[in-house]
């Protein structure tokens, strides 16, 4: 299935109590700026949401991506010289 250009899965599983689940999943935002591995929703419609609000929101996300990259590059530069300690 494709919404937005955007591919998801409609799956169906057995849970561990025997209960028959369904649900649908998108693994399109892996990679930058967004690193979430998986999307899920029991709906459609909450796929959907799901994935306008990750393609609507990609700016907030960059610079989440950048402000937690600067803070790591100024905690590694506070440690000096490494002392294979």
């Amino acid at each position: 299935m494709q919404y937005r250009d955007i591919n998801y899965d409609y799956n169906e599983w057995t849970t561990h109590t025997g209960k028959p689940a369904s649900g649908y999943s998108c693994e399109a935002f892996g990679e930058f700026p967004y690193y979430i591995t998986r999307l899920t929703a029991e709906t459609e419609d909450g796929i959907k949401e799901r994935i306008d609000y990750f393609l609507d929101h990609k700016a907030e996300y960059e610079a989440r991506r950048e402000l937690s990259n600067k803070a790591a590059e100024s905690f590694y530069n506070s440690m000096g010289q490494y002392k294979s300690d």
